[in-house]
C-alpha cells in the first residue's frame, strides 16, 4: 500500500465527470473531436470540470467532489490512480504526473513539470517545480515583484 492513499480500499467510484471525460477522451482518439468538445462542454456545465478529450489520464481518476472547478490542459498526463480534489488548476507546459497522486484542494500546478509516484500536494500548493516520489509538498511560492 501507497504512503498516500490506496484507492480500491477508499470505496473508489467513477463519478460523472470523470466518466465524462472517459467518453470525450475516447471520441478524441476515435478521431470524432466535434462529438469529444460537446462532451467536453457538458462536463462544464454539469460538473464545473474543464478536462479536454486529448489529456491522458490513467486508470482509476477519483474526483471526490465531483470534479468541481478542476481545469487542466490538453497536454496533461496524470498516471493510475490519482484522487484529484476541487478547483484544482493544471495548466498549460506539460505537466506529467505519475500513479497514486494526491492532489488537494486549490491547487494550482503551472508549467512542465513532474510529480512523481505516490507524491501528496497539499491544498492551495503552488506547484512550478519537480517533486519526487513519495514526497509531500505544501505551502504557497511566492516572490515581491514590485517594492
Amino acid at each position: 500500500m501507497s504512503k498516500s492513499h490506496n484507492v480500491n480500499s477508499m470505496g473508489y467510484k467513477d463519478r460523472g465527470a470523470a466518466t465524462l471525460y472517459r467518453l470525450s477522451h475516447n471520441l478524441y482518439i476515435r478521431n470524432w473531436k466535434v462529438l469529444s468538445k460537446l462532451v467536453k462542454y457538458a462536463n462544464t456545465m454539469l460538473f464545473r470540470c474543464f478536462i479536454p478529450g486529448q489529456a491522458k489520464i490513467g486508470k482509476r481518476l477519483d474526483l471526490p467532489h465531483g470534479g468541481f472547478g478542476v481545469v487542466m490542459h490538453e497536454d496533461v498526463v496524470i498516471g493510475d490512480d490519482a484522487i484529484i480534489f476541487h478547483n484544482v488548476t493544471i495548466g498549460n507546459g506539460g505537466a506529467r504526473i505519475g500513479d497514486r497522486v494526491t492532489i488537494g484542494t486549490g491547487v494550482i500546478i503551472i508549467g512542465a513539470v513532474k510529480i512523481g509516484d505516490d507524491a501528496v500536494i497539499g491544498a492551495g500548493a503552488i506547484v512550478t517545480k519537480d517533486i519526487p516520489a513519495n514526497a509531500t509538498y505544501v505551502g504557497q511560492l511566492g516572490r515581491l515583484l514590485n517594492k
